[in-house]
């Protein structure tokens, strides 16, 4: 990335969006969704819009909005979508005010957010406060900014200290040594931390010894996690672009291969209920995750 002139490579918008660069380049000559600059040795280069407009088909896709559909759709159309979907998160709590809270963020008082936000841990419980609260928030932070009413650092900002608070309250649990294992990997992108640190939470109130090493991993880390310390329960955060008979079949290869028990695919809409069956579960929200962390 060039941060001089705010132009990112194919492989940051990979990492930004959870779509893989294959498919970018897909998308672009089959549905001309972005039309890149090339340098004079033809690599791409692309500008801050477009990234904001790949997140925004990306979010869209991962909810189950299909890329011919969403190829068809103007600049106008995308955002005003995008701000549908966070809008049924938002609603979730009708009590929910983000006003105030955007407020504090958007001044970088974190003492100040920190505290509002440890508030509603306290009158809640973290599984509420996250579920309506500190999810939309996220939500509405990240429509903000593709909607250029907030700054990338601001909502980094939120993000992260959001991701302390569940850091804090996963800390705090008392899990059993040498007990039950599962682990959380993730093949896709980072925006997606706070639901991961989230059900790690959620997993481990549950007894379980929870491996999780944030950031991006590949397939072959599965592997060789399990091989150092074997767990029985996985949950894979995957990207929306992979197809869902492919995923489906690389989960039973995994099911098999390592003995696992329970699987679960996040970021994965799952209109039809087709992977509730046998030992995986797919889901697009974290407001699913309490429910499945209950059955194990």
């Amino acid at each position: 990335m060039n941060a001089g002139s705010r132009t990112y490579s194919i492989k940051d918008l990979e990492n930004f969006c959870g779509i893989k660069a294959h498919t970018i380049r897909m998308w672009e000559k089959r549905y001309g969704i972005l039309t890149p600059e090339r340098s004079d040795s033809n690599i791409r280069h692309y500008t801050e819009e477009e990234l904001k407009k790949l997140i925004t088909i990306a979010i869209l896709n991962r909810n189950g909005l299909k890329i011919s559909k969403i190829a068809r759709l103007n600049d106008t159309d995308l955002l005003h979508e995008v701000l549908k979907t966070g809008e049924v998160d938002l609603m979730s709590d009708g009590s929910f005010k983000p006003g105030d809270l955007i407020m504090s963020a958007l001044r970088f008082s974190e003492a100040e957010f920190r505290e509002k936000l440890s508030r509603i841990v306290a009158e809640k419980g973290l599984t509420e406060a996250y579920l309506q609260v500190f999810y939309p928030l996220i939500q509405k932070a990240h429509a903000l900014w593709l909607t250029d009413c907030i700054s990338k650092p601001q909502e980094q900002f939120i993000r992260h200290i959001i991701n302390t608070i569940l850091t804090y309250e996963d800390m705090a649990l008392d899990t059993p040594a040498g007990g039950k294992s599962a682990a959380i990997i993730n093949l896709s992108d980072n925006e997606c931390d706070n639901n991961l640190v989230f059900l790690k939470y959620l997993i481990r109130k549950k007894g379980y010894d929870v491996v999780f090493t944030e950031g991006t991993l590949s397939a072959d880390d599965i592997r060789g996690i399990h091989s150092v310390r074997p767990f029985t329960v996985l949950a894979l955060n995957l990207p929306s672009s992979e197809p869902d008979e492919e995923v489906r079949e690389f989960c039973s290869e995994l099911a098999k291969e390592l003995n696992l028990k329970k699987i679960l695919v996040l970021g994965r809409y799952d209109g039809k209920n087709s992977w509730t069956n046998g030992k995986t579960k797919a889901v697009s929200s974290p407001s699913y995750l309490p429910d499945w962390a209950d059955s194990l």
